[in-house]
């Protein structure tokens, strides 16, 4: 996360951002031959669930492209980052959420999910590869823990409720409620004098548990 973004009470759209220099030097530092991938979590659990901007993952892809790395993007709640970006990103504001989504995915490598976030599922999760000889490796890798693609992992019925589940969670009026249904609790907890990770982010309410405990001790 870029260093403004540490501060829990300061109000940043998008603090779930990679530090752009910090990422130049950890790849200068370690060497790009040694690094698999660089991953992009949408939203950023450690930073309190925010989201990451259209243009931080445009930066990180020519970053990539640079160095000749992979670009993953751990996806599993990128319902919720589409719907920020189209309400705090100049130009995304007559986008769909779908659409937004789409585009993410487009600057990515592969994109790993699971499921029981965004796919609205009880169980599950997919990796997707753009490339095809390493996504051979992983089904020939598949076979020690799982089985045959044809035979192992989930049943029908799971992943029929998982496709339908990805459509579903971009439904405008689902979303909104969502968003909005956690900000509410935030909102008012601030109100209330309880410090929050702000602003609020999709799917929860971060308490700075630290400095809760100094008001009240």
């Amino acid at each position: 996360m870029p260093e403004e973004a540490n501060d829990p009470e300061r109000d940043l759209p998008f603090k779930g951002n990679i530090d752009l220099e910090k990422l130049k030097s950890l790849i200068l530092e370690y060497k790009a031959e040694n690094i698999a991938a660089v991953i992009m979590t949408v939203t950023n659990n450690s930073s309190g669930g925010q989201p990451v901007s259209m243009q931080n993952i445009l930066e990180v892809r020519k970053i990539c492209d640079q160095h000749k790395l992979l670009l993953v993007i751990d996806g599993c709640r990128i319902a919720e980052n589409s719907y920020f970006v189209k309400h705090r990103e100049a130009g995304y504001e007559d986008k769909s959420y779908e659409e937004i989504a789409k585009e993410m995915l487009r600057l990515a490598d592969a994109f790993v999910m699971s499921a029981k976030k965004d796919g609205l599922v009880n169980m599950g999760g997919l990796l997707t590869l753009k490339d095809d000889s390493l996504s051979q490796q992983c089904t020939n890798l598949l076979i020690i823990s799982e089985g045959f693609a044809t035979y192992g992992g989930l049943s029908g019925r799971d992943m029929e409720a998982m496709a339908i589940g990805l459509k579903e969670v971009f439904d405008p009026d689902y979303l909104h409620y969502r968003i909005r249904s956690t900000a509410y609790l935030g909102e008012h907890l601030k109100a209330k004098g309880i410090p929050v990770v702000w602003p609020i982010g999709g799917h929860a309410v971060y308490i700075d548990a630290k400095n809760y405990t100094q008001i009240f001790l």
